[in-house]
């Protein structure tokens, strides 16, 4: 186990990469590096805690991407609902594709893609060409105001955001994410691409699938 735990720490201490501080946008969006940061931060996070870190499963994270696609209209505003729907089938799908743990949970949530304070005004201006999602705070501008000038509500980086959503989404899924009954993970992170449209705020969506053994007697089994 400490073994384990000094060889992530060492990982993690070559800091993010360039990569992961660029910032978030829909044209050069990158998924890999996003789908892998957020699963590095969730085994540091596992690290922290004394548990094994979650061992990357190829047919968990194919899974993820299944639903995402099937559910890529469908905003995430009540998890929980989303998460049902993905648990009908999951262990069918998990074992269709030679996933053996036997247990497979998913945990799936949202987050804005620009580091938006809630509750703020905002409006939509596209004249502005600096920005590719052209929101500012306030009231937009008018042509008798002197002070026209208004606040680009930021982007978030790939490493701020997979930090802010990490935070907002463990309060409700720390049983899952962080429990030593799951040894696997996979995930898939994709645009909500209703939320890329004018004055909405754009947002990321994830499904993250956990998966174990169902019993301890199971892990004898599969050993085996």
């Amino acid at each position: 186990m400490k073994c384990i735990a000094l060889i992530f720490c060492v990982f993690l201490g070559l800091g993010a990469t360039q990569v992961e501080n660029q910032l978030l946008s829909v044209r050069s969006f990158d998924e890999q590096v996003m789908n892998d940061l957020i699963f590095k931060l969730v085994n540091e996070k596992r690290v922290k805690k004394g548990l094994e870190v979650l061992k990357y499963e190829q047919a968990l994270s194919r899974i993820a991407k299944q639903y995402q696609n099937k559910l890529e209209f469908r905003r995430f505003k009540y998890p929980e609902k989303i998460e049902r729907k993905i648990e009908r089938k999951l262990s069918f799908k998990t074992r269709s594709l030679g996933f053996k743990g036997g247990l497979v949970l998913p945990v799936a949530g949202q987050g804005n893609a620009i580091d938006y304070k809630k509750g703020a005004d905002f409006f939509y201006d596209k004249k502005e060409t600096d920005t590719e999602f052209h929101l500012f705070y306030g009231d937009k501008p008018k042509k008798k105001d002197k002070d026209k000038f208004r606040e680009e509500i930021p982007h978030h980086s790939y490493l701020s955001f997979a930090k802010k959503f990490l935070k907002g989404l463990e309060s409700k899924n720390k049983k899952k994410l962080y429990s030593k009954s799951y040894k696997w993970g996979g995930l898939h992170l994709q645009w909500y691409y209703k939320s890329i449209n004018k004055k909405k705020i754009p947002q990321l969506k994830m499904i993250f699938l956990v998966g174990g053994y169902q019993t301890s007697g199971m892990s004898d089994d599969i050993e085996k």
